[in-house]
């Protein structure tokens, strides 16, 4: 990720506008859409990606165009996935895998090979992670990532393309 300049929540909202705009993104999902996944989350989302969703447009936003709809557009898609709600509900994350992932992380935006960004739902700002399942072991997976929602859409807004950065691993027996 290069360093985006600090933009604030409305200056990227109105960028992520111009897109919707430019690239005919579906309409904005209702608040019901968001509550609804607030509620099967057990956490708010960060206020940035609620605004984008029932502001803004019902995903095909970010990195690739991928970040997934909050609900069914009942149109195109704009993942290889299911809407967001669908995916957290069945689960994005296997049955053997979930004693790994914290439950207060959410799938966003998968890039292929099953290599995924997650956002933080315990954090306000939205930190961001990393899910890599090429790592050296199960425990290295998701790893946290050093910049913020805010952040990571300001470098795509700059025309940036970020991947997960996965740290070096200093030491872990099952590596």
């Amino acid at each position: 990720m290069t360093h985006p300049v600090k933009w604030t929540d409305d200056e990227i909202i109105a960028r992520i506008r111009e897109f919707a705009q430019a690239n005919e993104l579906p309409p904005p999902a209702p608040a019901e859409a968001a509550d609804e996944l607030e509620a099967a989350l057990g956490h708010p989302m960060p206020a940035l990606l609620r605004r984008i969703y029932c502001e803004v447009a019902n995903g095909g936003f970010g990195v690739d165009g991928e970040v997934m709809a909050l609900v069914d557009t009942g149109g195109p898609w704009y993942s290889d996935e299911d809407s967001l709600t669908d995916i957290y509900q069945r689960g994005a994350i296997l049955p053997e895998e979930r004693a790994i992932y914290p439950r207060h992380i959410m799938p966003l935006v998968t890039l292929g090979c099953a290599i995924w960004w997650f956002i933080d739902l315990r954090s306000p700002h939205g930190q961001m992670w990393g899910c890599d399942p090429y790592g050296p072991c199960d425990r290295h997976r998701l790893f946290l990532e050093r910049f913020t929602l805010a952040e990571w859409l300001t470098d795509w807004l700059q025309g940036n393309r970020t991947f997960p950065q996965r740290p070096e691993i200093q030491v872990c027996a099952d590596c």
